[in-house]
C-alpha cells in the first residue's frame, strides 16, 4: 500500500538576516544528520554583515544553495520567495530552519518517519537556550486551530501540496503586507486548517535548539507580533483542501444502486477500515448524467474521518448506455 503522498525530500529553507555568527553552526547541524537525502536553500534577507562569507564554504556541497534578496523584505516575504523559488512537489516535505538555530541529532529522520505514516504537517519539541520549558505541544482535540495556544515549536514541516491555492492574504499583516512578525503563526495555522487536524502531528522529542538573542522577532518586533497575532486569529478558518489525497477509489454506479444515501456514514466507515489512519481517501462516485442532480448534495462531503466522497459523471445510462467512468 503506497500513498500518492508518500514523502520525498526533505527540502530545508533557512531564512536568515545578519546571521554571520550563527549560520555556520546551523548548517553544520544539518550536515551532521544521519538522514542525507535533503536539499537546502539559505534564503538571505539582504544581510548587511558577513553572512554570505560564512555560507560560501558550504556551497561546495551540491545539496546547499544560497540566494540573497536585493532589499530587506522581512521574514514572511523572504520565506515566501524562497518557497516559490524551490517549488516543492505535492509530496515533497518542506522544513523551515531559522538561520540562528540548530537541528539536534535524528531530527530529519524523525520528521520523515511521521510524514511516511501519512501526516502532512509535523512539528517536534525543542530546547530553548537558557530555559527549561518549550512551546511544543499537541493540538487540543476539537478546538479550532485559530483558537489554540501557539503549540508549534520551531522545527515544523509540511508537504508541498498544502502551499497550492493557499490564499496570500492569510500570510499578511492588517495592512496587507507580508507578515514581518508572527509569520510562522500565519503560515502554519493556514497549513493545518488545509490539511485537517488528523493530518497534523506533534513529535514529543526535543529535536531543535532555539537560540534567544536581541534580534529575535519576539523581542525586536514584539508589538507588531502581538498585533499580527490578533489579526491572524480573527481570520475565518480555511476549509480542508480536497485536491490531494493519499488514495483514490473509483466506484462506478451506472444505475444509482451502488450507494445508499442513508448509508453513507456506514460506507465511509467501511472505507476507513481499509486504510490506516491518518491516510486520506477520495471515493470517486461515478454516476450517469441522468442521476447527477440527485447526488449533487451528497458529493463533496466528508463521510468519515479522512474519507471524502467526490462525484463524477459517467455518460448516459440509468436507461441508456455508455455509463463508463471517464
Amino acid at each position: 500500500m503506497r500513498s500518492a503522498l508518500s514523502p520525498t525530500g526533505p527540502t530545508l529553507v533557512v531564512p536568515c538576516r545578519n546571521c554571520a555568527a550563527f549560520i555556520g553552526p546551523c548548517l553544520d547541524s544539518v550536515l551532521a544528520q544521519e538522514y542525507t537525502g535533503w536539499r537546502l536553500l539559505v534564503a538571505d534577507d539582504a544581510s548587511t554583515d558577513a553572512t554570505a562569507d560564512a555560507v560560501r564554504p558550504y556551497l561546495a556541497d551540491p545539496r546547499i544553495t544560497w540566494r540573497r534578496l536585493p532589499a530587506h523584505g522581512g521574514l514572511m516575504a523572504n520565506t515566501r520567495e524562497a518557497l516559490a523559488r524551490l517549488a516543492p512537489g505535492p509530496a515533497e516535505v518542506v522544513a523551515i530552519l531559522d538561520g540562528d538555530d540548530t537541528l539536534l541529532p535524528g531530527a530529519l529522520a524523525r520528521l520523515m518517519a511521521e510524514h511516511a505514516r501519512g501526516c502532512d504537517v509535523v512539528w517536534t519539541d525543542m530546547e530553548i537556550e537558557g530555559r527549561a520549558g518549550s512551546t511544543g505541544r499537541a493540538l487540543l482535540p476539537g478546538v479550532p486551530v485559530r483558537q489554540q495556544l501557539w503549540c508549534l515549536s520551531q522545527l515544523r514541516s509540511f508537504k508541498g501540496y498544502l502551499l497550492r491555492g493557499l490564499p496570500p492574504e492569510y500570510l499578511c499583516d492588517p495592512e496587507g503586507g507580508p507578515c514581518r512578525a508572527a509569520g510562522d503563526l500565519a503560515l502554519y495555522f493556514a497549513l493545518i486548517e488545509r490539511a485537517g487536524a488528523a493530518k497534523a502531528a506533534f513529535v514529543p522529542e526535543k529535536l531543535y535548539r532555539y537560540r534567544e538573542h536581541a534580534g529575535n522577532n519576539c523581542r525586536a518586533r514584539r508589538a507588531e507580533q502581538l498585533a499580527n497575532n490578533r489579526h491572524l486569529r480573527a481570520l475565518a478558518p480555511l476549509p480542508m483542501q480536497t485536491e490531494f489525497f493519499d488514495f483514490t477509489e473509483t466506484l462506478p454506479d451506472p444505475d444509482g444502486s451502488a450507494l445508499d444515501k442513508l448509508g453513507l456514514r456506514e460506507f465511509g466507515r467501511a472505507v476507513r477500515a481499509r486504510y490506516p489512519e491518518p491516510y486520506s481517501v477520495r471515493v470517486r462516485h461515478v454516476v450517469p448524467r441522468a442521476l447527477a442532480d440527485s447526488w449533487r448534495a451528497y458529493h463533496g462531503l466528508w463521510i468519515a474521518e479522512g474519507i471524502y466522497l467526490d462525484g463524477a459523471e459517467g455518460g448516459e445510462s440509468a436507461d441508456g448506455t455508455d455509463a463508463a467512468a471517464p
